[in-house]
């Protein structure tokens, strides 16, 4: 199983959220993965368990 990597803009887009809201998400406990010195990527499907199981839900954005 493969999962494609996003950086924090292609996550605000799939997700359809600010980079404000990323940025709270990821202080909230989100995963993200990070090489050292780089950037943090994410991967679709935790970024949305992740928000499932914090008890965000979406309807147009993701929300409480």
């Amino acid at each position: 199983m493969t999962s494609i990597l996003l950086n924090g803009k292609q996550l605000c887009q799939e997700l359809n959220i600010s980079t404000t809201m990323l940025y709270k998400f990821r202080k909230a406990g989100m995963p993200y993965h990070q090489l050292p010195q780089g950037r943090p990527y994410y991967t679709l499907d935790e970024a949305q368990t992740w928000l499932i199981s914090a008890g965000y839900h979406q309807e147009n954005t993701w929300s409480k």
